[in-house]
């Protein structure tokens, strides 16, 4: 890692317990949940508490805590796996923010030490933020736990990978529908989904910008829909929906007509540049689809460059972190609106028109079913169905399988930026509920408790057999 040339490179964050890390994201391959299929590592092994399977190779799971000082009694519920010099390891960490820009003068080298024990060499102060990131040196932390994946192959980043990325990589899309075309982003890019609301004229600004709004104590401009002639058809209203971009802190509005799933994707199935059959400017690869014209992935980049105001966060003072989840969450619309933890997202698929409807019980009893990739899925409706359900999310707690049946996804709630709250009301048992800020006001929606869920699914998986 050298801090002297004048270079801006892309940093990933994360946290581990009150740590802030950067790490640079050519050495980040994925991030994933804690894999269920973690086998525990015998006493006496240091950093490295379990091997996990990933495409065919065995993957160490580092956790930083014992090196640290820092409590391990709760396991950390995320995973980024790091390669450097051919080899692949995994780190525990507890939450995932996002990919940054941080130029090399603002890197500094506080530990001068060439021992190999020393992972934290260099710490960076990005531009704007008083926050000090401690930066992690990947190959360091390897050869210290004497962990790692000899069979590691070539990595992509965090950020969209290119056509030279590896078969086997995957990549986390939303896609949102856009005058009737299918525009598809990286997941992690996309702060929060939410009802358009009125527009404020953005005086002396023309062109890619449509106008402007206040989002969670900031002000973000929402691009012109125009900007998509040539790859889309015009819009003839405008669309009713609002998806809030955030990248390295800053954010952008692109107005949607409506969400429709979050999904992961082999690289392979993702054409590039001149390889697809669009070369728009805002468009950085597109997707075949089963029927009509190609989805779209929009290039991020190109969007935000558009917008040189784009609002950067606010330096207002955030809630306590303790009070804020380090979960992400999509809250659905199941007949009562309910925040499901991203975590425990195995898929979103459309309902097949062969699926034995579930019907809204107190009891709460798994009472409907539907194919699924060669098996019959548990299917729970949680909430009166007085309209069409669209959509199935499909779920996975302590390695069960099940559906929840739901009418739309309402928004995408990324990780701390809800506060989170448990109580009991009149006695009654303990409910969970996160508050977010939107463009009104605030907005309170309940967790959904997996674990209520799983007992009837058992019971009627074994039904079904």
């Amino acid at each position: 890692m050298s801090a002297t040339a004048s270079v801006t490179r892309p940093y990933a964050q994360v946290r581990i317990g009150s740590l802030h890390l950067g790490i640079e994201a050519c050495h980040v391959r994925h991030a994933l949940a804690r894999p269920a299929d973690l086998l525990p590592m015998p006493a006496g092994t240091g950093p490295v508490i379990g091997v996990f399977s990933h495409q065919g190779r065995a993957v160490p799971l580092i956790d930083l805590r014992c090196w640290l000082g820092q409590p391990a009694e709760i396991a950390c519920p995320y995973v980024v796996l790091l390669a450097g010099d051919g080899r692949l390891a995994a780190l525990a960490v507890d939450a995932i923010a996002s990919v940054r820009e941080i130029e090399a003068a603002h890197i500094e080298q506080v530990s001068h030490s060439e021992d190999g024990d020393h992972f934290f060499r260099f710490v960076a102060r990005p531009a704007g933020d008083d926050k000090i990131l401690n930066l992690l040196e990947p190959e360091r932390l390897m050869r210290r736990a004497q962990a790692w994946s000899e069979k590691a192959g070539p990595y992509a980043a965090i950020d969209l990978p290119g056509p030279s990325s590896a078969a086997g990589d995957s990549l986390s899309l939303a896609s949102f529908e856009l005058s009737g075309r299918v525009v598809a982003l990286p997941s992690m890019l996309v702060a929060e989904v939410l009802p358009c609301p009125p527009l404020d004229t953005v005086l002396g600004w023309n062109g890619p910008l449509a106008g402007v709004i206040r989002w969670r104590g900031r002000e973000v401009y929402i691009l012109n829909g125009a900007m998509f002639d040539g790859v889309l058809p015009a819009l003839a209203a405008a669309p009713p929906l609002l998806a809030v971009l955030e990248r390295d802190g800053r954010c952008l509005g692109l107005r949607i007509e409506r969400t429709l799933a979050v999904a992961t994707l082999s690289c392979a199935q993702i054409q590039y540049g001149t390889a697809g059959p669009c070369g728009h400017a805002l468009v950085a690869a597109t997707i075949s689809a089963p029927a009509g014209p190609p989805q779209l992935v929009l290039d991020d980049r190109a969007l935000m460059a558009l917008c040189p105001q784009a609002s950067c966060a606010s330096t207002a003072a955030a809630p306590a972190a303790d009070k804020r989840s380090a979960e992400a969450y999509i809250v659905c619309d199941a007949g009562v609106e309910l925040a499901v933890p991203m975590a425990a997202i195995v898929s979103i698929i459309v309902a097949p028109a062969d699926m034995q409807a579930p019907t809204f019980n107190a009891t709460g009893a798994a009472d409907g079913s539907c194919p699924w990739q060669g098996r019959t899925l548990p299917l729970f409706a949680l909430g009166p169905q007085d309209a069409p359900t669209e959509r199935i999310v499909v779920l996975e707690h302590d390695g069960c399988q099940l559906g929840l049946v739901v009418r739309d996804l309402v928004t995408l709630v990324p990780a701390h930026a809800a506060l989170k709250l448990s109580y009991r009301q009149f006695g009654g048992e303990a409910q969970t509920v996160i508050t977010v800020d939107t463009a009104t006001g605030q907005a309170s929606y309940r967790v959904l408790d997996l674990a209520t869920l799983t007992a009837p699914a058992v019971l009627l998986q074994n039904s079904l057999r």
